[in-house]
């Protein structure tokens, strides 16, 4: 009896118990229904200061658990929630704050959704701190920068006028050369290798006379440095005319001239120089090839890479020309330059850190690269480990053109490449090319020796070359890339006429920078309060059809903290820029939150493609500039 309870008993328990181990495993076994949070906003917007209820609206429900509203968390980075509500007192109109939100069911599968809170200014009102001036300036002789107006004989005067020193002559009456001319002396040149440069025009087309005379000799042989120019060519379009010449005694004075008379030079000519320079070369430079290739048998590694975005590009080797060929037989559709690439292996040599380099490469191409006038040249370790070092960009037309730079390397490479970017912008209509490699030299560069410019004197009247240096009225300025150099492109001055700052570019450049109009620099700032966002407005024309870049610099910042420092840019690629043309328009941005006081200055970068294939000058007009603050509120 007990015997066969016990089993009874058992054989229950043991169904009991396997009905037990059933019933967890359809438990666990269940499906849990996700948990849906309903009523958040993509984004939203505040003023600083007004509360925001981030839970207005906003439900969450579950099919085991039913209403979840109550569980509904909600936190963002910056600020604090309070029954999901809260009161921003910070503005981020621009970037937005990111409020997350999550609630999680009895079985711990958690919800999130999100929304973005954007905060923006309280205070209604628009502050001007900065109003532009454009009214006339009067010339200060320190202007003239101590070049003297030689006349004896001519009827003739000079003055500065529209960004130049300007001789305007009504009757040479056959006056010699020294008979009217602009001087300048420098007392205590050292030894040297000397270039005496300007960049002058004609209203008619004249000839001029250049040269540089040692003071205290006697003997025209021994005063005469370096023979002088005579009888240049000066048309009606701005160019570099230079003198060279070696100086081989220290404690010199010399006297600088530019002779504008002589038999057969036009009775009546208006002659303006915007801008002289003097170099001095000290030291000696060793040049060692590294890689040298006069011309090709093969390819020599040359490989090309694109993005796959409408471009098709090839390599090949061209006999007849004995180069390697770059055949792009489609440009891409989007990506701007950076989608087509080639790079030829500079075999046998290796870059070292802080050691400087050379390159001249000769291209020839079927089709000027004159859509986007530029191509991207980089010596660049094969890895790639630290990117694309040393940019230089080239302009290269159809047919042939030899490219050259120089640069100190920042990294090792022991596989270095040249690395050519050949793509397109998007607005560019060239939609083919041929690009020949004919001939390579990659140098290293050891020496002692160096330029620098002993002189640079530009007549505008704002600026630091001027006597306004300081003047809080005028803080304007400019740079052109020729004011690095003889043959750096980029040529233009600036000046204030009939109520409007002018800026007129006689020749372009394929980067912006080498083409800029600066309101404000470290000397004479545009002071803007802290904790506020700006407001900018440029009122703007142009005598053709172009893009320009533009952004508001906190010089605070500067080096590696660059970027940081722009308040505001629009992209450097042609299509992103700000169109202008011949009709006014108004320019407008506004910058982030600034929480600190800022010393800015204001760039426009006129530098493009476009307007380096203008014939002519290009002159860009501005009626105002305004600068005004909203301070945040609290």
């Amino acid at each position: 009896m007990k015997k066969a309870l016990a089993v009874t008993l058992g054989a229950a328990l043991s169904l009991t118990m396997l009905a037990g181990c059933g019933d967890g495993d359809d438990k666990k076994n269940e499906k849990n229904t996700d948990t849906t949070i309903s009523g958040v906003q993509t984004s939203a917007t505040v003023m600083a200061g007004e509360e925001f209820d981030a839970l207005a609206g906003v439900t969450a429900h579950d099919e085991e658990d039913g209403d979840l509203t109550s569980k509904i968390n909600v936190e963002a980075v910056g600020l604090t929630f309070t029954d999901g509500k809260t009161t921003p007192t910070e503005a981020s109109e621009y970037v937005g704050y990111e409020i997350i939100y999550t609630v999680t069911d009895s079985n711990g599968a958690t919800a999130t959704e999100y929304c973005t809170l954007y905060v923006k200014q309280a205070a209604a009102e628009l502050e001007n701190v900065f109003t532009s001036d454009f009214t006339a300036i009067t010339p200060d002789d320190a202007d003239k920068h101590w070049w003297d107006f030689n006349n004896d004989g001519a009827d003739a005067t000079a003055t500065l006028k529209q960004g130049a020193y300007v001789v305007d002559v009504t009757d040479l009456k056959g006056v010699n050369d020294d008979k009217l001319m602009l001087t300048r002396s420098f007392a205590d040149l050292g030894a040297g290798e000397y270039e005496f440069v300007v960049w002058a025009s004609s209203s008619v087309a004249t000839k001029i006379n250049m040269n540089a005379l040692l003071d205290g000799e006697d003997n025209w042989d021994l005063k005469n440095l370096g023979g002088g120019k005579y009888n240049e060519e000066v048309g009606t379009t701005v160019k570099a005319i230079s003198h060279k010449f070696t100086l081989d005694k220290d404690n010199a004075k010399i006297l600088f001239r530019i002779c504008l008379g002589g038999g057969d030079r036009p009775n009546a000519f208006s002659f303006a120089v915007e801008k002289i320079a003097i170099y001095k070369t000290t030291g000696v430079e060793k040049q060692t090839d590294l890689y040298k290739k006069d011309s090709f048998d093969d390819l020599a590694g040359l490989a090309v890479s694109n993005a796959g975005d409408g471009s098709a590009l090839t390599v090949g080797y061209d006999s007849a020309e004995k180069a390697a060929k770059i055949d792009v037989t489609s440009y891409n559709t989007s990506g701007g330059v950076w989608s087509v690439a080639a790079k030829l292996p500079l075999t046998g040599a290796t870059v070292e850190k802080g050691a400087t380099y050379g390159y001249e490469i000769v291209v020839k191409a079927t089709n000027a690269h004159a859509a986007t006038s530029e191509i991207i040249v980089a010596p660049v370790d094969n890895g790639e480990v630290e990117g694309r070092a040393f940019n230089n960009t080239h302009v290269i037309g159809a047919g042939e053109t030899t490219i050259r730079s120089t640069f100190t390397a920042n990294f090792n490479a022991e596989a270095p490449a040249i690395h050519f970017q050949i793509g397109k912008h998007d607005a560019d209509t060239m939609t083919s090319n041929v690009i020949l490699i004919k001939s390579v030299r990659f140098y290293k560069i050891e020496g002692d020796k160096k330029i620098d410019r002993v002189a640079q004197d530009k007549f505008i009247l704002f600026g630091q070359d001027s006597s306004n240096k300081t003047n809080a009225k005028y803080p304007y300025n400019m740079f052109n890339g020729s004011d690095d150099g003889v043959g750096v492109p980029g040529i233009g001055t600036a000046y204030i006429e009939n109520g409007k700052l002018v800026y007129k570019i006689h020749e372009g450049s394929v980067v912006g920078g080498q083409n800029k109009l600066v309101i404000g620099y470290w000397d004479n700032p545009i002071n803007l309060p802290a904790n506020a966002y700006y407001v900018v407005s440029i009122k703007i024309k142009s005598s053709a059809s172009i893009g320009f870049d533009v952004c508001l610099h906190d010089m605070n910042y500067g080096g590696d903290e660059w970027d940081d420092g722009l308040l505001y840019r629009r992209a450097h690629w042609q299509n992103d820029a700000i169109q202008i043309g011949t009709t006014e328009t108004t320019v407008e941005f506004t910058t982030d939150i600034v929480p600190g006081a800022s010393k800015c200055e204001l760039i426009l970068e006129f530098g493009s493609s476009e307007i380096n294939a203008i014939e002519g000058d290009v002159i860009i007009e501005i009626s105002e500039i305004k600068i005004g603050v909203r301070n945040l509120v609290g």
